[in-house]
């Protein structure tokens, strides 16, 4: 076990999931951590309509919304230098932004979510019939080799078992169709800094490490076992790239700690950007023809 941190009040993340353990194995050999998935009553309790409203900025902070739309406007184009258009799938697409902006973009979107709400308020910003509700099982059954791109933003790290996802995804696609994933990396200085503040404390400082392993993620990928994985789900990859938060972005939604540990952060964010590493990853793979 890579780690054991147990706190009795938890600590709330930005889309409102309280943490209150960081119970984290890792892999010796690809350096993926994990932890043992939540029971299906708390991966529910976790989507609620709090959590997906925060994903494209809540109604009262339009600022975070344009800076969602502007990290989704470069993904977009990111995605671009491997497939301008087509029929896609956002699989995870909370109440409908990215899928929207990639419709905007000339592509055919649809979107894919578990949540009865999210997939109501994507269908007003896609269109009816453009949501498709339900297990990647039962997507890939009724919609083998239709897509030409399926993307997932920050999603990847939510599935209880990641190897079954993207072999319905590998179904779902046209041979040489896109597959496009964007994910938290642990090469971000943030897990750096959370797990040396963790050990200089002796484990009496605990917050930076529930703020960071968030309960509803259970798959924490380092660039090593992404390529793994791709490649163990029959995909070539084709590029992996950093994907920092916009300063607007991560100021919102983490500058929330008090002068001190928002210096801290600060500092952190910004030595960050200058040594070239994100908090995410880009991570492009093809179908072979």
């Amino acid at each position: 076990m890579f780690l054991d941190v147990v706190s009795e009040q938890g600590v709330e993340s930005s889309w409102g999931v309280t943490t209150s353990d960081a119970k984290i194995y890792e892999c010796p050999r690809s350096g993926l951590r994990f932890r043992e998935p939540a029971s299906k009553e708390k991966i529910e309790a976790f989507y609620g309509q709090t959590y997906h409203d925060s994903m494209v900025g809540s109604a009262d902070d339009a600022a975070r919304t344009r800076a969602y739309r502007k990290e989704n406007a470069e993904r977009i184009r990111y995605l671009q230098r491997f497939r301008k258009s087509g029929r896609v799938l956002d699989i995870g697409c909370s109440t409908g932004l990215f899928a929207s902006q990639l419709a905007g973009a000339g592509f055919d979107a649809y979107g894919s979510d578990i949540s009865e709400y999210a997939c109501g308020e994507a269908e007003k910003a896609l269109g009816p019939g453009k949501v498709l509700r339900g297990s990647l099982d039962d997507l890939a059954a009724a919609h083998r080799g239709t897509f030409d791109v399926v993307t997932m933003m920050d999603v990847i790290e939510h599935f209880e078992d990641v190897v079954t996802p993207l072999r319905r995804i590998h179904d779902l696609l046209v041979p040489g169709g896109v597959l496009f994933v964007r994910t938290p990396t642990l090469r971000s200085p943030f897990y750096k800094v959370a797990d040396l503040s963790y050990r200089l404390t002796l484990g009496r400082y605990r917050s930076a490490i529930l703020k960071i392993y968030h309960a509803e993620h259970f798959y924490f990928f380092t660039e090593q076992a992404m390529q793994a994985l791709v490649k163990d789900t029959a995909f070539d990859l084709l590029s992996i790239d950093t994907d920092p938060l916009l300063w607007e972005n991560f100021r919102s939604a983490e500058m929330r700690q008090g002068p001190l540990v928002n210096a801290v952060l600060g500092a952190v964010y910004f030595l960050g950007r200058a040594a070239g590493r994100g908090h995410g990853m880009k991570v492009v793979a093809r179908k072979p023809v």
